[in-house]
């Protein structure tokens, strides 16, 4: 079930209704949100909510066994279970097909001819996002930093809950279950959530799928047909597409949960204004790259045990990052660019003990648009289908530059309006909207209903999915 479509309007609209008459009734209301989470996931298929139960009844069963054991093995043996569990099926359903190719590959290039094909194993939709969320539940309480839920039904929910679950943001435990716990349900800020909710489907609809359609899937399909000039803006219109559509899934996402009174934190902050690597990891999925941080880096030393191990935790971490996005060379070497520059930004910072703060405006320019670049680098092999059309992209920007890119002027003018979103103040609109959060409800629907139409106007034909659904 997509955002951007009638059908989810319509369900949306059923799941409000439900959620305003079980507000004083919070265990009708958990019960009524579960079964609507479920419904939302199972409507893409049914079979892989299967999955979601077994990572919920494992992780809810080990969580209770890891904080009752008093014995260190113990409590490794059913953190162990709970990660074996997890992992074992994000392992099989997104890496399988991809080692059996790579094996036949190297056997080939062995000269061992065998008849082994892909499984053709479909991915399912969010596995990634989940997997990662029952994954910190598990480790959070055998760090000894969250108590387990003894109520099935809460974590249940922690699992599956609707609005963020098929492309994040990464929800901790902690986070959700102690709002869960207030039992208050009531709409923390209608304003906010329908800035956040009609500010993400312009980002998705028209910025991102606009930019699609016009521009960057015929570059990345054909980078042989294009000029030099049309290719470099293919390269920026990605950048803005997958910030587009990604922030704005986060943005429905949150604004979706506000309504039904949870507070999830942003996903991203600008990104593209970043002045490092480092900074931009900061800005850029926030809820993955800390998870990363806590959980990975963290956990295998971080920055404690000297320069040395702390460059080969950067490189695994981001390494590790980038296989986590897809089964493909072209991941692990989107990984290993950013892990590689993150090490490279850290060497710097080491020896000269540069601090972005000191900065001028021209260096934070200077510094700004490097990294910006590097970035677009790493979006070209996110972006291609493989290496070799990576490598094409590459090489079709050293074509020709005299010739007229076949690029209309309303791309060119979203090309902008992309990046000056990215250095635009933020809050400057807040009292608009909380002003229209207090308007009668007539007015509101009035505003959101024309919203909708005029991006809908805007926007190409149909429902392009989020890309992120693909992870």
């Amino acid at each position: 079930m997509l955002f951007p479509t009638i059908t989810f309007a319509v369900f949306l609209t059923l799941v409000l209704a439900v959620h305003t008459v079980l507000l004083h009734r919070p265990r009708a209301w958990k019960l009524t949100m579960l079964l609507a989470s479920y419904v939302f996931y199972g409507w893409w298929d049914w079979r892989f909510l299967s999955l979601i139960w077994i990572s919920t009844l494992v992780d809810y069963g080990t969580g209770l066994a890891i904080a009752a054991s008093t014995d260190r093995g113990r409590r490794r043996a059913f953190l162990a279970l709970s990660l074996a569990t997890n992992l074992g099926m994000l392992g099989f359903f997104k890496y399988a097909d991809f080692f059996v190719v790579e094996f036949v590959n190297l056997l080939a290039d062995l000269g061992i001819t065998v008849s082994a094909r892909p499984l053709g194993i479909i991915l399912p939709v969010g596995i990634s996002f989940y997997t990662f969320q029952t994954v910190s539940y598990s480790l959070d309480i055998h760090r000894g930093v969250l108590q387990p839920t003894r109520d099935l039904g809460d974590f249940a929910l922690f699992v599956a809950f609707f609005p963020q679950l098929v492309a994040g943001p990464i929800v901790r435990a902690r986070d959700f279950l102690s709002q869960l716990a207030t039992n208050d349900r009531a709409p923390l800020d209608t304003g906010r959530s329908m800035q956040l909710i009609l500010g993400g489907l312009f980002k998705k609809v028209v910025l991102a799928d606009v930019l699609a359609v016009r521009l960057v899937d015929g570059v990345f399909a054909d980078p042989g047909g294009a000029t030099g000039l049309e290719t470099l803006l293919a390269v920026y219109g990605y950048a803005l597409q997958i910030y587009g559509d990604f922030s704005g899934y986060s943005d429905i996402a949150i604004g979706i949960a506000l309504l039904l009174g949870f507070r999830f934190p942003d996903n991203f902050d600008q990104p593209y204004r970043a002045v490092t690597l480092q900074d931009f990891w900061r800005r850029w999925h926030i809820s993955l790259s800390s998870w990363l941080r806590d959980y990975l880096y963290i956990g295998m030393g971080g920055s404690r045990r000297g320069r040395g191990r702390t460059y080969r935790n950067l490189l695994v971490t981001m390494f590790l990052g980038g296989l986590w996005h897809g089964a493909g060379w072209t991941f692990v070497l989107w990984g290993l660019l950013h892990g590689g520059g993150l090490v490279l930004g850290r060497w710097v910072r080491d020896r000269q003990g540069e601090d972005a703060r000191t900065y001028g405006p021209v260096g934070r320019f200077l510094r700004t648009l490097a990294t910006f670049h590097l970035v677009c680098a790493g979006w070209v092999f996110f972006r291609a289908v493989d290496l070799d059309r990576a490598l094409e992209v590459f090489g079709a920007l050293g074509g020709s530059w005299t010739s007229a890119p076949a690029v209309d002027g309303g791309v060119v003018a979203l090309l902008f309006l992309g990046l000056f979103l990215q250095f635009a103040p933020r809050g400057r609109l807040a009292p608009a909207w909380s002003a229209l959060g207090r308007a009668p409800v007539l007015v509101q629907a009035a505003v959101v209903v024309v919203a909708i139409l005029g991006i809908d106007l805007l926007g190409p034909d149909g429902v392009a999915p989020f890309i992120y659904f693909a992870f």
